[in-house]
């Protein structure tokens, strides 16, 4: 497989559980971006966000971006990684970028009360709706592939192999 291989995509698509199952059937190196700047900042992304502001989140998510690419074999993002111009900038330098989505009210009943998800916790489904469409072009012009999320763990891997 070429790598790394970067999973892109709205909150809630699962990201994270495909990331992981593709890393444990190909024995490859795997990281959650988002548990990764955790674990360097130790600090809660919400703490970050209340602490710091979405602006320092989105520059630390280019810094750990950075590293994490030459390091792991397959990187799970955060939804919004797209939204900071030097994440945006170096994903679309990328060769193998997957963009997974599914459909809205899908997303939306995973992660509407998921108070780790500061974009997310207590907004309506239209706000998260309204969020979404700001970022589907971004994902679109990032991604090599688009798969959509709602099918099988052994299917999104088959997909994702043909296209590779």
């Amino acid at each position: 497989m070429n790598t790394p291989l970067i999973l892109v995509g709205f909150m809630g698509t699962g990201k994270t559980t495909l990331g992981k199952h593709i890393a444990e059937k190909d024995q490859l190196t795997y990281v959650d971006l988002d548990e990764f700047i955790v674990q360097q900042e130790a600090k809660s992304i919400p703490e970050i966000f209340e602490e710091f502001g979405e602006e320092t989140f989105r520059s630390l998510e280019y810094k750990y971006l950075t590293i994490c690419i030459n390091r792991f074999d397959i990187i799970s993002t955060g939804g919004g990684i797209i939204e900071g111009e030097h994440a945006y900038n170096l994903l679309k330098n990328q060769n193998y970028v997957v963009w997974l989505d599914c459909e809205l009210n899908i997303l939306y009943n995973r992660i509407k009360n998921d108070s780790n998800r500061p974009n997310a916790n207590n907004k309506s489904f239209s706000k998260l709706k309204s969020l979404y469409s700001s970022r589907v072009s971004r994902y679109n012009e990032i991604a090599f592939i688009k798969v959509n999320s709602s099918k099988s763990l052994s299917n999104l891997y088959n997909e994702i192999m043909k296209s590779m």
